[in-house]
């Protein structure tokens, strides 16, 4: 899709056309050059060229290596960023990019170079990680291309069109509790309530993250009106040479800090429990002094599942069986997302909506019910 300012555009004929000035008159006056194509890409990347030939792009001569820019455009995000982002995007950095073109010069750079080590890298071809899948490799060409935005801002390069061929995205199939796992795990929580048990409620029947339920406080909680404000996170963090560190931070985004309503059930074994425990303690710890992290957290929820006879799953599988159990109740798509924390309801859709046989059957006999 053309954007403004591109000078690329339709013509009536199908074409794409894309013009540049190659050159100017005496009294300042721009002459315009011409090229044409059967596609926007083929046009935008025909005129990045063109422009590199004619001058149009003033390029400083920095002598800057790409270790030495990379370095510089994370230290210009970490403003503003979450200090877990800053540390994923020192990582990636760190492990896979630089081995490959840190000691390359800047001026050198450009697009078969990138692709080439991209593509290595991608595949760990003269590399000591494994090969990469989906999403490493798409975060992987994300910050390339970012990299060089930035460089290109600061007049140390020209505008580049990076392109390689992913990996394949697998599917990913989180098999959600069935209703008796649920009843059963819920009988077994409520027979002897503690906070942590109640943490498995939270995710189950509240749809929070790990992260989030690490992160509620007593102060958290509005009993009167029946509902939990998630105000931050626990996450663990890699802060280099092989060490980590817990941080607490705000929720993953925007949306997600929200207010949540709580099930009849959940606020009855609340208020029976919140009086042994001050309002501005960490809610699985019970002290004002720090909060239980989702490493050990987890190992919590692999004791109660066994305990309560239940398979063991990963913490965010309460997560999806709350999205599924929702939909299958027909809740607004929208309502769902909302309380998930989404940003749009296609998140929702795509990662956490699982329709079962049963579900599909009744829709089926609805749909082509016969009088």
């Amino acid at each position: 899709m053309a954007k403004r300012g591109e000078n690329i555009h339709k013509r009536k004929d199908g074409r794409w056309e894309g013009r540049y000035i190659k050159s100017r008159t005496p009294d300042g006056k721009a002459c315009w050059g011409y090229i044409y194509g059967q596609s926007y890409a083929a046009v935008k990347q025909a005129l990045l060229y063109k422009k590199a030939e004619v001058g149009f792009y003033r390029l400083s001569s920095s002598g800057l290596t790409f270790f030495e820019l990379a370095e510089n455009w994370l230290h210009s995000v970490k403003p503003g960023i979450k200090e877990s982002t800053y540390a994923y995007y020192h990582y990636t950095l760190h492990k896979y990019l630089l081995p490959m073109l840190g000691d390359f010069s800047v001026e050198s750079l450009n697009e078969e170079l990138m692709e080439r080590a991209l593509e290595a890298i991608i595949t760990a071809t003269g590399t000591k990680h494994q090969p990469l899948g989906h999403s490493s490799a798409k975060e992987c060409l994300s910050m390339l291309r970012r990299i060089c935005k930035y460089a290109v801002h600061l007049h140390l390069m020209r505008p580049v069109e990076i392109r390689v061929a992913l990996p394949q995205e697998k599917p990913q199939t989180t098999k959600p509790l069935t209703p008796a796992e649920q009843n059963q795990l819920c009988a077994y929580i409520l027979a002897n309530p503690s906070p942590r048990k109640v943490g498995i409620l939270l995710g189950i029947e509240s749809g929070l993250r790990i992260g989030e339920i690490c992160g509620l406080k007593w102060s958290d909680f509005d009993l009167n009106s029946g509902t939990v404000q998630i105000n931050r996170t626990v996450i663990r963090i890699s802060c280099g040479n092989g060490h980590t560190k817990v941080v607490i931070q705000p929720p993953k985004t925007r949306t997600s800090h929200r207010e949540i309503p709580l099930s009849k059930h959940i606020l009855v074994v609340l208020r029976k429990l919140h009086s042994a425990f001050p309002s501005n303690a960490w809610f699985l710890s019970g002290n004002d002094q720090k909060p239980v992290e989702p490493r050990c957290y987890r190992k919590s929820l692999k004791a109660y599942l066994r305990q309560a006879s239940v398979h063991l799953v990963r913490p965010h599988t309460l997560r999806h069986t709350f999205a599924t159990t929702c939909l299958q109740a027909r809740c607004d798509i929208k309502t769902l997302s909302e309380l998930l924390g989404h940003s749009n309801p296609s998140i929702t859709l795509k990662r956490y909506v699982h329709s079962d046989l049963k579900l599909k059957r009744q829709e089926i006999n609805r749909i082509f019910a016969r009088t």
